[in-house]
């Protein structure tokens, strides 16, 4: 009994990779700000960040380069590669922040969640 539950448990991890197509499920600044790069396994053809209730910027997209601004962080992909490059500006505000990237893969949206400390 012990076994199939371990069995089960790691087949369930297992499949909620693929579903994320290898991106993280979180990135994290620190209160400087920076650069990162979130790479996937699949391409990504729509990039946005919102606040996950209901207010979103979406990406303008220029010769298939993908860039979208939500008040501290950036987010640029271009059309077809899995490589998303963040930007974070840095945090003044002495309270941590947080952000949402989206991105369609595959017919299937996958979200990344974007903190930065204070």
């Amino acid at each position: 009994m012990i076994i199939a539950a371990l069995v089960l448990s790691a087949f369930a991890l297992n499949s909620c990779e693929e579903d994320r197509w290898g991106y993280d499920n979180k990135v994290v600044f620190s209160a400087a700000g920076g650069e990162e790069d979130v790479d996937g396994e699949a391409s990504i053809y729509t990039l946005s960040i919102g606040t996950y209730n209901g207010d979103e910027k979406a990406a303008i997209e220029i010769a298939d380069v993908m860039t979208v601004t939500y008040d501290w962080l950036t987010a640029t992909a271009v059309k077809g590669d899995n490589e998303i490059h963040l930007i974070a500006l840095p945090n003044k505000t002495g309270k941590n922040r947080k952000l949402y990237v989206y991105g369609m893969v595959d017919n299937r949206s996958v979200d990344i969640t974007v903190i930065q400390k204070k």
